[in-house]
């Protein structure tokens, strides 16, 4: 009985492990500065309110290097959406599995109201560039508000590595921190309309928002391209921008370049880096 037991095994056993094994992914989770809304061509996988891009830097990264990428990155998703998602979207890190090898995170501009702060006070100093259908992100949050929102930065930051360890235990996990937008030192109203003091709180957000990220990679074992040291010589009002003015299209569902966004440049210029760290 045992002798019939043992072949009975011994033949079952080339079948179990012919069993194929699930495809390793790479996922990116974050905001728009990782979707890349207005960079031709769109995403059909993505919804309308995303705005994702195929020419952002996952999909140039992951086309590459022959991947399969899960990209839920969207435009206007803070890390309550990576973590927790919203009445409309189910959390981004539903994408994590334990086949995920890599995933990157864009997020926590949007917490802080980086880029919402800019409009707020160019659609103030240039309201007619941002007529119609614009205006409605023409606001700014108080200096309170954007105290309390990085003062959960970190925490968020943070949980959003240990979910996706959790998700996934041999997975790398890379932050991409935001692409320099406003220039060290002076301005160029044309494409960037704020006066010399929204000027100096801009950058303070943008310099706090960088180490808000390297910290929280740091007390995780997560990673950051730095894309904002990157980019630093290609600000908006570099003789090479990396990012585009203060100007929208007419048309809000054109997929064309929005304000004060990553254009196709640096998302070249990203996934180039991302190449770099995976010889």
């Amino acid at each position: 009985m045992s002798r019939l037991i043992l072949a009975a095994v011994l033949l079952a056993a080339p079948f179990v492990s012919a069993q194929p094994a699930p495809a390793a992914t790479y996922v990116a989770l974050g905001s728009s500065f990782a979707a890349g809304p207005g960079i031709p061509k769109p995403d059909p996988a993505s919804s309308a309110r995303c705005a994702r891009s195929t020419e952002n830097y996952a999909h140039l990264f992951a086309a590459e290097r022959g991947l399969t990428l899960r990209d839920v990155s969207c435009s206007g998703a803070t890390t309550a959406d990576v973590l927790q998602g919203n009445h409309a979207l189910p959390p981004q890190l539903d994408a994590v599995t334990p086949a995920a090898r890599l995933v990157t995170v864009t997020v926590g501009g949007n917490d802080v109201f980086f880029i919402g702060s800019l409009y707020g006070w160019s659609c103030a100093n240039a309201p007619a560039r941002a007529a119609g259908f614009w205006q409605r992100v023409c606001s700014v949050k108080t200096p309170e508000e954007v105290e309390t929102a990085f003062a959960s930065l970190d925490e968020h930051l943070r949980a959003i590595v240990t979910a996706v360890h959790q998700r996934a235990p041999a997975a790398r996990v890379i932050f991409v921190d935001y692409v320099t937008v406003v220039p060290a030192t002076g301005s160029c109203p044309e494409r960037l309309p704020l006066t010399a003091a929204q000027l100096d709180v801009a950058r303070t957000i943008a310099a706090r928002l960088a180490a808000a990220t390297e910290k929280a990679a740091s007390a995780t074992g997560a990673e950051v391209l730095k894309a904002s040291l990157l980019s630093a010589a290609h600000d908006v009002c570099s003789p090479d921008p990396w990012v585009t003015g203060f100007t929208f299209p007419q048309d809000p569902g054109s997929f064309q370049p929005i304000a004060y966004h990553p254009n196709q440049k640096a998302m070249q210029a990203v996934a180039a880096k991302l190449q770099q760290l995976f010889p």
